[in-house]
């Protein structure tokens, strides 16, 4: 079973009272089958009780979501590192104290995450969880994670936002869960700086 999720707020405005989520049920092989057939690559099940970051999923996905939105005519998304480690936080997070949402359990979103001069611009969030799949086959699983937020009309508006300039993702796994989380980010050229290590536009 995987659920996705997502959040958005025009620029400067609240952040929406109502999450969207949507439970996708379909088919798939038990983990043990899964994970036996795959020795070749570096990346280990997580057994650990940290959660283990997947930055080749994360660079997979933020490929094809730049890949779709050339398709549709759209600019390319920058990938900010701001926005990548409040992903990246969120999922650990959402790993780490067993809930899926973009609220966590003290009740913040993604506004409160994210540095002031951010929070202010237009924002939304895509959230994604899945059990039994092998972290090391990376393209699968990104593709996996993007077929479930295009097959769903929020979260597609959100890949396919024309406002938003800027992108981060964050993907960790941990025993056999996976989770996902996509930050957009609506930034201008005037007066905002991107994320520390990415050039501006």
């Amino acid at each position: 079973m995987i659920r996705i999720g997502l959040t958005r707020q025009s620029g400067g405005a609240r952040a929406l009272a109502a999450v969207f989520s949507l439970v996708v049920l379909f088919s798939w092989v038990p983990a043990s089958a899964q994970w036996s057939g795959h020795r070749s690559g570096q990346l280990q099940p997580a057994t650990r009780s940290l959660p283990v970051n997947l930055p080749g999923v994360e660079t997979a996905i933020v490929t094809m979501t730049n890949d779709i939105r050339r398709r549709h005519g759209l600019p390319v998304l920058l990938e900010d590192e701001v926005c990548r480690e409040a992903a990246r936080r969120h999922s650990a997070d959402m790993l780490n104290r067993h809930y899926f949402s973009h609220a966590d359990p003290e009740g913040r979103t993604l506004k409160e995450r994210l540095p002031g001069n951010l929070a202010a611009r237009s924002w939304g969030e895509n959230i994604w969880t899945g059990n039994g799949y092998d972290p090391r086959q990376v393209y699968s699983l990104a593709r996996k994670i993007m077929a479930g937020w295009m097959d769903s009309p929020g979260h597609r508006e959100n890949i396919l936002g024309p406002g938003y300039t800027r992108l981060g993702v964050g993907v960790m796994a941990k025993n056999r869960e996976i989770d996902a989380t996509q930050v957009f980010i609506g930034v201008d050229t005037a007066g905002i700086r991107p994320g520390p290590g990415f050039p501006g536009r």
